[in-house]
């Protein structure tokens, strides 16, 4: 403030003011740049009172000037910097070339880049066969397997002693019983009919369990035909058998190929009868020891990325169909159908978590009850973000 010789003050504009306005400007703008030095013209107008003598008489005037002057200041501004991404990892992942959940992760991701905002720059590298799929991580030619079954993984393990270790779920049992006989209403009426199924999958392990729990000989009381999902599905639609265990996008296509296929068991349910476990581990991600020794911040980064994935197909179902469709060349609607009745159920937690460790070693158990491997797993198997 400025004070007139009438003893009154004026307002004038403070270099506080100008500081502040600069301070906010940079705020919203978020500037990434060093503290700098800012020039700023400043008018200030002030007034003066003058007493002036008129002639030789006793007479005062008084005379009010305003004077305006314009000075430069100098003043520094620090500006709070925008945070930066984080440099991005490489990382190769295995896929699968058909329709599966593999591929269903890979388009996703490869169109929205998740990958990108979370620091990681995954490299795919399909394959065409299951076993191609999972021998690529013994050999080295990828870092990482995105999802497949605990107890292939557990198999490996034990009995290669593969270098690997899971990091994180990927996705629940949704594979599913699907038939298009009338007369089938229950895993029950499966008896005397034929059942397409992959035998030597972890799929017929959790069946057969299933049924001694029923009281059923799955191997006696039912005639299996051992086939993969896609076989499984044309035999399915063909009507060679009254059922086949598949699993997405291979439940749809049923349907679209024929209105009367129809689900009457979805193995969660089988595994929770089994186990008393909240939901069945259908798919875990398994990254190698020694790229997670070289990045251990991978894990966490990673489980951001899928969760991008399993968030996105929740709320955008029909962008999610529509990049699906081009992606894995299958007729629009398809995959809508399975993500909005839950038919694709990706599920992303880390395998530290107490509740989620329990259920894997529950799986692994249940691995060694059955006689599909010999022994449980190292207890390192389960990756901590410690080791």
């Amino acid at each position: 403030m400025s004070r007139s010789s009438s003893g009154k003050t004026t307002p004038r504009t403070t270099i506080l003011t100008v500081l502040l306005v600069i301070f906010l400007i940079a705020a919203v703008a978020g500037w990434v740049r060093p503290p700098q030095t800012v020039e700023k013209t400043v008018t200030q107008t002030v007034m003066q009172t003058t007493t002036v003598a008129a002639g030789e008489g006793v007479r005062t005037i008084t005379q009010t000037t305003t004077l305006t002057k314009t000075e430069t200041q100098k003043v520094t501004v620090t500006v709070t910097a925008t945070p930066q991404p984080p440099t991005p990892i490489k990382i190769r992942l295995a896929s699968l070339a058909f329709p599966s959940y593999m591929l269903v992760l890979q388009k996703i991701i490869e169109e929205k880049r998740f990958d990108l905002k979370h620091g990681l720059d995954i490299e795919w590298v399909p394959q065409t066969t299951i076993a191609g799929f999972y021998s690529t991580i013994l050999t080295g030619e990828v870092d990482g397997i995105p999802g497949g079954g605990p107890l292939t993984f557990q198999k490996m393990k034990v009995e290669q002693d593969a270098p690997i270790k899971i990091t994180n779920t990927l996705a629940t049992m949704t594979l599913s019983i699907v038939t298009i006989n009338p007369d089938v209403k229950s895993f029950e009426d499966l008896r005397g009919k034929k059942l397409a199924v992959d035998v030597g999958a972890t799929d017929f392990l959790i069946l057969k369990t299933y049924a001694s729990k029923l009281g059923i000989d799955i191997e006696k009381e039912v005639t299996l035909v051992p086939a993969i999902y896609p076989i499984a599905r044309g035999q399915l639609v063909a009507g060679d058998v009254d059922a086949a265990v598949l699993v997405e996008p291979h439940i749809s296509l049923a349907k679209k190929d024929n209105p009367n296929a129809r689900v009457i068991l979805v193995f969660d349910e089988a595994w929770r009868e089994i186990t008393g476990q909240p939901f069945g581990i259908y798919l875990v991600t398994a990254l190698r020891e020694d790229y997670l020794a070289k990045n251990p911040e991978v894990p966490e980064r990673l489980i951001k990325v899928f969760q991008e994935v399993e968030d996105f197909l929740r709320r955008n179902p029909e962008e999610a169909d529509a990049i699906l469709s081009a992606g894995m060349k299958i007729s629009p609607g398809i995959m809508y159908n399975a993500i909005i009745f839950g038919r694709i159920d990706y599920r992303i937690y880390p395998a530290w978590r107490s509740d989620i460790r329990e259920n894997l070693e529950t799986t692994f158990q249940f691995g060694v009850d059955t006689g599909f491997v010999g022994a449980l797993p190292e207890p390192g198997f389960i990756y901590t973000p410690s080791g």
